[in-house]
């Protein structure tokens, strides 16, 4: 596939992401519109906004393993055109009845094309190339998730036709059907695939488990908590301890359950949905709150409302795009940060709703919402990558499929539990100050489950090769050299947990750009002498070690250890495969491969003197590239000769 045409694959997949995740934040902006036009009770208006939520997140897992069965490009075309009609209904509703069910139907076809969108991703991309199209994609996310505020109200203001609230989702329907028409001509066709066996009856016991437990919060302050719903409540923990027998069940007879529950024994993934369902929690209780107090506790229309909210959304896109980059900086800690960050601005916004009371403007709430933009952006866009990060490789999937379930859970639980509380604060006063004050009082909530959320990133174990301070790889090569050197002087004493991180990153890289090389020895050698320039730092290091202890023990060694028998394993693999000859001994290939890839630029001076060029030069560069190709081909075994033509 050609560049050109894997980008137009993105661009289709990702229109249909970013409907996918708009609608979950748009509705919050017409809550007042559809409150009033079909006389729903506020319980009936936050299940209006959490029916899209419930059936969403009970069926992503279900409708990733479709795609795996049937096809991810029919899914896709399909999930969309369920969508599309799914919107159609929400538009049409006369009821408030009818809207809830469309709205469930909507997350239907979500569920349904959602998950095809990462595996799409995923085939279509590789390598370096692959990475830069699954930034656009988190970007895109937060985008979706920031712009519902923002196009909602212009919808609104705009009142097409008097239509009211109803275009808000009449206008998914051109723009489903257009997706559709380009998913058909650019998507790949689908490959023949095996289907595997589905876990209807795990879905079976999670979506009433589910409605057992969200309904009664949505609805019992209502209703004035009738027997019923305290029922209904109390048989949610059974209904979700049922399912997890289930579960178990459905694994030890060989089968694939809908939530592989072995996976939580991995402690970084366990702690880390756990961050995941706080933050979601968090961020949505915040935006269906916030919606109510500008419109209906103040008066905003629905633009001014989105206009309020346009700072947030700001801080949100900018740092929604600049934390991948900070992850290679601070790890973890950039979530940390984030939701410190975010909780802080919803104690500031709740500060100067306090104060102003019901003569607020607006733009007292400018800076705060600013700051919580910010750290909810640092929050969202590594998310689900730490979380996944302690997870085997073949797992990723899995994990990845039950992050973004426990993302939509925890959206939905935050609705119905801050909604809970902010009308149980309000009460049955006047509107007015009770607004300011029952939204001053729920913030504090919001801002708790972040510091929480904060508090469990510390929590979360280290990762082999994880490196938690990357600053000296970023210092001026003096420095650099200096920190370096008091090490070496002292024995390894002073700095120590510094030096561990620069070598813990090093050993990342290089073992993710031998996963990550071509196949042939001489490709492979020419990537990595391309890519080795990233570790000059620590190869002058490493000349600097050698001159204090020569061939003696080494301070950290035996934590720098492990890294070098992880990349000798790799040649013994590929010698079991076939594409270097078994003959060879595999630490002395890993030895000469360490010398050729980074001989020149550990001896600049002899590269130089002997070839007239320094290492840096393209024109060396593509020269010892070329020499390397040749000489991989003397190690190569009958695969890759046979690859060859040989």
């Amino acid at each position: 596939m050609t560049g050109t045409r894997q980008w137009l694959v993105l661009c289709v997949v990702l229109m249909g992401t970013f409907m996918a995740v708009l609608d979950v934040a748009i509705v919050n902006v017409a809550i007042p519109s559809i409150h009033n036009d079909l006389h729903a009770s506020f319980g009936e208006v936050e299940f209006i906004v959490s029916a899209y939520t419930i059936t969403y997140a009970c069926l992503l897992v279900t409708g990733g393993r479709l795609g795996d069965n049937y096809g991810r490009r029919l899914l896709f075309i399909l999930g969309l055109l369920l969508f599309a009609v799914a919107s159609a209904g929400c538009g049409l509703a006369p009821t408030t009845n009818a809207l809830i069910v469309a709205r469930a139907i909507q997350g239907v076809g979500g569920a349904m094309m959602y998950p095809q969108v990462l595996a799409i991703i995923q085939i279509t991309f590789t390598g370096t190339e692959r990475a830069k199209a699954l930034g656009v994609f988190g970007s895109v996310i937060g985008i979706a998730a920031i712009a519902g505020q923002l196009i909602g109200g212009s919808i609104l203001a705009l009142d097409i036709w008097g239509l009211e609230w109803r275009p808000i989702f009449l206008v998914n329907v051109p723009i489903a059907l257009a997706t559709i028409v380009a998913a058909i001509l650019i998507l790949p066709k689908d490959t023949d695939n095996k289907p595997v066996g589905l876990d209807w009856g795990g879905v079976a016991l999670m979506t009433p488990a589910m409605l057992l437990l969200v309904v009664p919060l949505l609805e019992g302050h209502e209703e004035g908590w009738p027997l019923w719903l305290v029922a209904c409540f109390i048989a949610s923990f059974p209904m979700f301890a049922l399912f997890i027998w289930y579960e178990r069940r459905v694994a030890r007879k060989g089968g694939r359950p809908l939530v592989r529950l072995e996976l939580f024994a991995n402690k970084s993934f366990s702690v880390g949905t756990m961050i995941a369902g706080l933050f979601m929690g968090s961020y949505a209780g915040y935006l269906i709150i916030l919606a109510i107090y500008l419109q209906i506790g103040l008066g905003f229309s629905p633009l001014r409302s989105g206009l309020t909210y346009t700072p947030s959304a700001i801080g949100f896109f900018i740092t929604s795009l600049i934390a991948p980059r900070l992850v290679p900086l601070l790890g973890r800690y950039v979530l940390s940060i984030g939701y410190v960050l975010a909780g802080a601005g919803l104690l500031a916004t709740a500060t100067a709703a306090f104060a102003a009371g019901t003569h607020l403007h607006g733009f007292e709430l400018v800076p705060s919402l600013f700051v919580i933009g910010i750290g909810m952006g640092l929050g969202m866009s590594p998310l689900v990558g730490t979380v996944i990060a302690g997870l085997p490789p073949s797992e990723a999937g899995s994990g990845a499929g039950i992050v973004t379930t426990t993302l939509q859970v925890g959206s939905t639980l935050g609705i119905a539990l801050i909604s809970l509380l902010f009308f149980t604060l309000l009460g049955d006063g006047k509107p007015g100050v009770d607004y300011s004050d029952a939204f001053a009082m729920a913030l504090p909530v919001c801002a708790a489950l972040l510091f929480f959320a904060a508090y469990l990133v510390r929590r979360l174990p280290r990762m082999p090769f994880e490196a938690s301070n990357a600053l000296i790889e970023r210092l001026p090569g003096w420095s650099a050299g200096f920190a370096y050197s008091m090490f070496l002087m002292t024995g390894g004493r002073l700095g120590d947990s510094l030096i561990q991180d620069v070598a813990s990153r090093v050993a990342e890289r290089r073992l993710r750009l031998a996963r990550e090389a071509p196949q042939a020895p001489g490709d492979f050698l020419a990537y990595q002498f391309h890519n080795a320039g990233e570790d000059i730092g620590w190869l002058r290091y490493l000349m600097r070690e050698a001159l204090v202890y020569g061939d003696r023990p080494v301070p950290l060694e035996a934590g720098r250890q492990p890294a070098i028998d992880a990349q000798i394993d790799e040649v013994r693999h590929r010698q079991a495969t076939g594409l270097l000859d078994p003959a060879l001994d595999p630490a002395q290939l890993r030895l000469m491969d360490f010398a050729l890839v980074n001989y020149p630029r550990l001896l600049p001076q002899i590269t130089r003197m002997t070839t007239g060029l320094s290492p840096e030069d393209p024109r060396f560069t593509a020269g010892w590239e070329s020499l390397l190709r040749t000489v991989g081909k003397s190690f190569e075994g009958d695969a890759g000769r046979k690859n060859d033509g040989g």
